[in-house]
């Protein structure tokens, strides 16, 4: 059986905004620089994939994917 590896959550940073910026890097370090894939959609924007790590690490994602969410909406 392949590893899942669609994204859990795809989120797109506008980085013009200096507050937006640190919230993506924050989100990356919430999720992990190994489970978290960065696309340049142009000069100004990103989107960030957040990956599973595996069946392991299932609960503690829902964890921090609460934490990224709640933070997204604060922003």
């Amino acid at each position: 059986m392949l590893p899942d590896t669609s994204p859990e959550l795809l989120m797109i940073y506008d980085l013009r905004d200096p507050d937006t910026r640190r919230l993506a890097h924050r989100h990356r370090g919430f999720w992990g620089i190994l489970y978290t894939d960065i696309y340049t959609l142009d000069l100004d924007h990103i989107a960030l994939a957040f990956r599973p790590a595996g069946e392991r690490w299932r609960p503690w994602e829902k964890v921090r994917l609460q934490w990224i969410l709640e933070d997204g909406e604060a922003a």
